[in-house]
């Protein structure tokens, strides 16, 4: 079949046109800071990334057989910037030694090179008429088990006595984005309000996190230096009552409490107590009757856009669930620290990758659909984003140029056939 620029074939399998999402302006910077190739001879940079690439789109278990459907795929790696196949013993080799910290810049690199095809135009308007998503960071933390206790494990122990291993990813991304901006790795075992210390916020931006990230040394500090939050006010939170604010219509939505309060906690240098100020909003489901206090230093807003600044909090967990879903987190291909997180930085690069494909199609297909149709058909060299974009169209478009092909066939054969007479 013809691969030219006028149908729906292109010149590059779809392994090949994803990798075209890393534009050579973006990944050679990023290798050559981290001088990831240094020491290096058989599997270069490139070559690991094309490698758990294809393993984490097409959900292999296993070195081998990623190596065997390279096998398949022959020469169609070349347009990959593969020039050989590794051996099995080499990329287990990279996936150990190798920095995993290189694929988590470029994982940053391709996030500040696709920024501004990343925001969602339907979250331009501002949250109750008050703030602008763009200055929303919501951030939570997600558990990945692992089968080998690489990284420690939390919770309870087991009755067998053993815990498989964990790890925790702390992810941070803005409201009006689809994409972490923000990935930190620990053992799973780690404390959640280590984070905080680590979270570097501009100036005028507000953070929206679940209560479990409580440290109310840094609430005083970001106070301090005009950075925002809400969060949940814990059930054994100490805090002294300053003053009622009046709830206005805001009672029509719920809201049975609005009070500026001074929390009050240890200061583990000094031993002295300490206070921050902070308000405390109470919501009570008008349904169920659950009852909800947020904790937050804006105290300049409506007690609604409290309310509703934390439940975009939930937006983050169907990034999670998407992917987990999509890319393979169940089996890792390496056992060692690296190699696990370096799979790790592969999946959230292709979530960005397809997070890209799906604007870029206006989301006309299911991200779930769009992922595993990639994974099916690696090799195929139909024109993946054209054909998402309107599949209908491209399979008319493919029966036309078929049956062209096959009229050619049949009325251009001058060695006999069924439809030629014999004489």
């Amino acid at each position: 079949m013809s691969k030219d620029n006028n149908n729906l074939y292109a010149g590059l399998p779809i392994i090949a046109q994803l990798l075209q999402f890393l534009p050579p302006q973006v990944v050679k910077p990023t290798f050559e800071q981290h001088q990831s190739d240094r020491y290096y001879k058989k599997v270069k940079t490139w070559d690991q990334l094309v490698f758990m690439l294809y393993a984490v789109l097409t959900g292999s278990s296993t070195l081998r057989e990623v190596i065997q459907n390279f096998l398949l795929l022959g020469g169609k790696l070349s347009y990959c910037g593969l020039t050989q196949i590794p051996k099995r013993s080499s990329i287990s080799d990279a996936n150990a030694r190798r920095k995993a910290n290189v694929f988590g810049s470029l994982y940053i690199a391709l996030y500040l090179h696709y920024k501004e095809l990343l925001s969602d135009s339907y979250l331009f308007l501002p949250i109750n008429g008050e703030v602008s998503p763009s200055k929303v960071e919501v951030f939570d933390a997600t558990t990945i088990s692992l089968f080998k206790d690489v990284f420690k494990a939390c919770g309870r122990l087991p009755l067998s006595g053993k815990r498989k291993g964990g790890i925790k990813a702390f992810t941070k991304i803005t409201l009006s984005e689809r994409v972490p901006n923000l990935v930190f790795f620990s053992p799973a075992a780690n404390n959640d309000r280590n984070f905080l210390k680590m979270m570097d916020l501009p100036e005028g931006t507000i953070a929206v996190f679940d209560k479990g990230f409580h440290n109310f040394e840094t609430y005083g500090q970001w106070t301090d230096s005009h950075r925002y939050f809400v969060t949940r006010l814990n059930d054994n939170a100490v805090y002294r009552l300053e003053q009622q604010r009046p709830l206005g219509d805001a009672a029509t939505f719920g809201i049975s409490q609005d009070c500026d309060i001074a929390l009050t906690y240890a200061d583990k240098q000094t031993s002295q107590t300490k206070e921050v100020k902070a308000r405390a909003v109470t919501y009570t489901d008008p349904l169920e009757g659950k009852k909800l206090v947020f904790l937050t230093n804006l105290f300049d807003l409506k007690a609604l856009t409290i309310c509703l600044l934390y439940k975009n909090r939930w937006t983050i967990e169907p990034l999670y669930k998407q992917i987990k879903q999509n890319f393979e987190l169940t089996y890792f291909l390496s056992d060692s620290e690296e190699g696990i997180k370096t799979q790790i930085w592969i999946a959230l690069i292709l979530n960005l990758i397809f997070t890209v494909i799906h604007k870029m199609i206006k989301e006309a297909q299911d991200f779930s659909t769009m992922v595993k149709v990639a994974a099916k058909n690696t090799g195929s060299y139909i024109r993946f984003v054209e054909f998402l974009a309107d599949p209908t169209k491209a399979l008319k478009a493919l029966e036309t140029e078929y049956l062209q092909q096959v009229q050619l066939n049949l009325f251009g054969n001058k060695q006999g056939g069924m439809f030629l007479s014999s004489a």
